[in-house]
């Protein structure tokens, strides 16, 4: 009988050298590709959207990111096609809008303590569904659809939809407040003004002035003012800070004049004028149109007294608002 032959276990197949070699190499290459993704990620990050993420404007407890003035940005843009108008123009609207925010931000971090003036969620509500022109027993699915359809409108997020619109009602409140306290009677001035286009016309009118030329005259050929013009010039009673529309040098020049005094070339951020004063009164009846606008002036030394008991930090650069603006208009 044949003997039986061992069996002999399997061997191993003699390592291949090639073929550890493509292992590492592609091992290398995978690891490669990893860092490089990686550093792709990174640098993405860096450069799109940490910055986005940088705070801005901080005012108290309140915090405005980039991403989110970008995201004001557009949506003031969208709403005042005026930016587009010029370069110089566009150029402003960060610096708007931030002055803008920190505005809401005062609001909102001090508008209980001047009054204890609030915004309820039920006039939050109520603003939502003015602003959609929804009834008052409107359906609980159709107020959601519509405050949905408010919010993606703003290209903001919930969050930050709904905290404008309750800084804009604290607005509101805020200024029926001063316009309520806003004193009965004040010194008010009655004046005449030449609005001229540039110094060389400023010029020539002064110098019709001063050889005697008639005020209303040169008003009427001059000014571009016209609704004014067509009356010599003259302005109504006004308040101090009285008109939105009169810049502060010449309320300085008039409020600090005697009746029949005449300045000289006044140039102002809002153009060139030649003022008069032609009485004054220091203790006049504010009307109905003047009260709000004297409440404004209350409501604006308001804000500004905040500066002092508000920590306020803006940390706009110049770097921030070009990509700000090259990010909404491209």
């Amino acid at each position: 009988m044949a003997s039986k032959q061992s069996e002999e276990p399997p061997r191993r197949r003699a390592a291949d050298p090639e073929r550890g070699t493509r292992f590492l190499i592609i091992g290398g290459v995978a690891a490669g590709l990893l860092v490089v993704a990686g550093l792709i990620g990174f640098g993405w990050y860096q450069t799109q959207i940490a910055p986005r993420a940088k705070t801005v404007l901080r005012v108290g407890e309140t915090k405005f990111s980039l991403a989110h003035v970008e995201s004001r940005m557009s949506l003031m843009l969208a709403q005042n096609s005026f930016f587009l108008q010029s370069d110089q123009l566009l150029r402003s609207l960060p610096a708007v809008v931030l002055d803008r925010l920190e505005q809401e931000a005062k609001l909102l971090e001090a508008a209980d303590g001047l009054a204890d003036i609030t915004v309820t969620a039920e006039e939050l509500d109520a603003q939502i569904r003015e602003a959609g022109g929804l009834a008052e027993d409107v359906s609980a699915s159709d107020f959601v659809a519509e405050l949905d359809r408010q919010i993606e409108e703003s290209g903001l997020t919930e969050d930050e939809f709904l905290q404008m619109l309750r800084a804009e009602l604290l607005e509101e409140k805020v200024r029926t407040h001063f316009t309520e306290i806003a004193p009965e009677r004040e010194e008010q001035v009655r004046a005449r003004w030449i609005v001229l286009e540039d110094q060389e016309q400023a010029d020539e009118a002064l110098e019709r002035l001063e050889a005697g030329d008639d005020f209303a005259e040169v008003a009427l050929e001059s000014s571009t003012d016209t609704v004014t013009a067509e009356q010599g010039g003259e302005l109504d009673w006004r308040a101090r800070a009285g008109s939105p529309f009169m810049p502060g040098e010449v309320e300085d020049f008039l409020f600090g004049a005697e009746a029949g005094e005449r300045s000289g070339v006044l140039a102002t951020s809002f153009g060139i004028y030649i003022v008069e004063l032609l009485e004054s009164d220091d203790d006049r009846e504010l009307d109905e149109v003047q009260r709000p606008l004297v409440g404004a002036r209350l409501m604006t030394a308001w804000f500004d007294s905040l500066n002092e008991t508000l920590n306020i930090k803006r940390d706009l650069t110049q770097d921030d608002a070009i990509r700000a603006l090259n990010d909404i208009l491209s």
